[in-house]
């Protein structure tokens, strides 16, 4: 899914359907009560460890990984993209909650070591962290606004949105481990959270002038027009594989309408 749905005119629409799939399931197959929360990198891109979401307390998603000393760079390879991550802060297996209980089993696939069968194998290990203050540097209250502010049509938005020094890109690579993995980043609880976040800044952007922008597509249906693939519109059909139905993404634009019902504050 990650291949089909990041870098191109979908990202945007599967991931809010995917959130709600995720809400979805851990309220009726976990017993989970409250709603799907969200992390504001605005409010900790200063240094993520002391966000409520990453300070380890029993309400957080787990702590920064410890810290491994004398690493060298991480090179990751995704989407036809090849980047060198230095290490940040920690490295190892996180502490608090996830620690003890949760077991990451799929990948790296992204970068070495890779897991079994080309990360695709089973590969039970911790969750860890390597939380980095220069990628969160991107996800400051002036990137956000601007973002916003500049993007004039969805396509302007979205390419601005996942741009490496874009505040997608900023909250994953911020987080270090599998935020590095764009194959496997979801196994990081606090994705949810980012991409909660990431929803919320669409949902701004849209609200600014919502008659026109929920109705606004752009791209095409592959990550980078390869191979190349029809032009998005709103009878559109977003596949969320074996997880639910396809939706059409006219139902996936509004966060109050379709099978959505929610608003952010």
């Amino acid at each position: 899914m990650a291949i089909s749905n990041d870098r191109q005119g979908l990202f945007l629409h599967f991931h809010r359907y995917l959130l709600y799939l995720y809400e979805k399931a851990i309220r009726e197959e976990c017993g989970y009560k409250g709603y799907q929360p969200y992390w504001d990198w605005t409010l900790s891109w200063e240094d993520p460890r002391k966000s409520s979401v990453f300070n380890g307390s029993p309400a957080s998603m787990g702590s920064n990984g410890a810290v491994i000393p004398n690493r060298t760079s991480t090179t990751i390879s995704a989407f036809g993209i090849t980047l060198d991550m230095p290490p940040a802060t920690g490295g190892g297996c996180i502490s608090g909650p996830f620690s003890n209980n949760y077991t990451v089993n799929l990948g790296p696939i992204a970068y070495a070591p890779y897991g079994p069968d080309h990360g695709l194998g089973y590969n039970p290990r911790c969750l860890s962290r390597d939380i980095s203050s220069v990628w969160s540097n991107n996800t400051k209250p002036s990137d956000v606004v601007r973002l916003i502010q500049s993007s004039p049509d969805l396509g302007t938005f979205d390419t601005n949105l996942e741009a490496l020094d874009g505040v997608h890109a900023g909250g994953h690579f911020s987080m270090g481990g599998l935020g590095l993995d764009a194959y496997a980043s979801a196994g990081d609880p606090a994705f949810w959270l980012h991409h909660a976040m990431v929803d919320k800044v669409w949902g701004l952007w849209q609200n600014l002038d919502a008659g026109d922008r929920t109705k606004m597509v752009y791209g095409t249906g592959t990550a980078f027009n390869i191979p190349p693939s029809a032009n998005i519109t709103l009878d559109t059909l977003v596949d969320f594989g074996i997880l639910a139905p396809k939706q059409k993404i006219q139902s996936l634009v509004s966060t109050i309408d379709g099978p959505f019902c929610y608003a952010y504050v």
